[in-house]
């Protein structure tokens, strides 16, 4: 009987032990728990990998980002007023006069009101639509017109050729990606567009997809703009 008490006494006791030993090993590895055990958070790997994260995101908010004049204006058309059916909601219907480049939807009431004649802050989409239809400006941007997924009334834009083909580029401040429109297709067709996306962080093409004919142009432009060599091909 008292061998038997004593072997599982001898048995619980190398149990206890072996757990012991395995729990320290195991918060050796844990970064969280070595943070709260008097370790910094800041020297665990998870901390580490935030201070990084946090450094490259603010090294982009304090890049001095360049401002370029927009080339495009968009002054009154000369044309009657329209009625636009709502894209959003149903039965809703919104009157654009391009004349004084006015609408009843209530982005250009809130916003687009408030902006100069003649600058892109004041388009909401039912004023781009009618300026991308009838404004006689070049194919590609009618295409940064239409674009209501990435089209954004306060992004820097610039438009113009490089290398003889039709561009235009979109950036936000502290955003790393900027949006490129270019031609894609053969030059002896009529002429299509497609959207690329550059990151300046990764100095790369989203997808590994680059434009046609003038890749490398524009990152040469990229780069002497943001003042980042390794923007370059």
């Amino acid at each position: 009987m008292w061998l038997a008490m004593l072997t599982l006494i001898l048995v619980g006791c190398t149990v206890a032990a072996l757990a012991g030993v395995l729990g320290g090993a195991l918060r050796q590895h844990d970064p969280e728990a070595m943070a709260g055990q008097g370790q910094p958070a800041g020297d665990s790997v998870l901390g580490k990998v935030a201070a990084i994260r946090k450094t490259r995101d603010d090294s982009w908010t304090r890049r001095p980002w360049p401002y370029i004049r927009d080339r495009l204006t968009f002054p009154p058309l000369d044309i009657p007023a329209v009625i636009l059916h709502s894209s959003i909601t149903p039965g809703k219907c919104y009157r654009v006069d391009p004349v004084t480049l006015t609408c009843t939807c209530s982005y250009f009431l809130l916003r687009g009101s408030h902006a100069a004649v003649g600058s892109k802050e004041r388009l909401c989409r039912h004023l781009r639509k009618v300026y991308a239809e009838r404004g006689a400006l070049p194919a590609v941007v009618n295409m940064v017109l239409l674009d209501d997924v990435h089209f954004c009334e306060t992004d820097q834009l610039w438009s113009g050729e490089v290398e003889g083909v039709p561009v235009a580029i979109a950036w936000r401040e502290g955003d790393p990606w900027v949006t490129i429109y270019t031609r894609s297709n053969a030059l002896n067709q009529p002429p299509e567009f497609q959207r690329y996306n550059f990151h300046l962080d990764h100095a790369s093409w989203a997808d590994s997809r680059a434009p046609k004919y003038n890749a490398t142009a524009i990152r040469q432009m990229l780069a002497d703009w943001f003042g980042d060599r390794k923007l370059m091909a």
